[in-house]
């Protein structure tokens, strides 16, 4: 996982904490869930060569789970929501 990604677990979470630390917690395990179902299958998400070369992307909720992969490793580039989240996935 990038720095990047690990910062925007660390926000997702702040967010929603503000209102709900269970609801917070919950949701980052369920994201971080998603990010083995990539490990274990990285061909699962389509492709977004638009957005950058070889990156693909896997939904939980309105969350976008950015990532590339190749023969030996599975990197998580970014995980978001908002329409704006694709434009910093590089």
């Amino acid at each position: 996982m990038t720095e990047s990604a690990e910062q925007d677990l660390i926000e997702i979470w702040s967010f929603i904490a503000a209102d709900n630390r269970t609801a917070a917690s919950k949701l980052v395990r369920e994201i971080q869930a998603r990010f083995e179902t990539v490990q274990d299958h990285p061909e699962i998400g389509p492709r977004r060569d638009q957005l950058a070369e070889c990156l693909r992307v896997h939904f939980h909720r309105d969350y976008a789970l950015y990532y590339r992969f190749t023969d030996t490793e599975v990197v998580i580039v970014r995980p978001g929501n908002g329409p704006d989240r694709s434009r910093s996935v590089t």
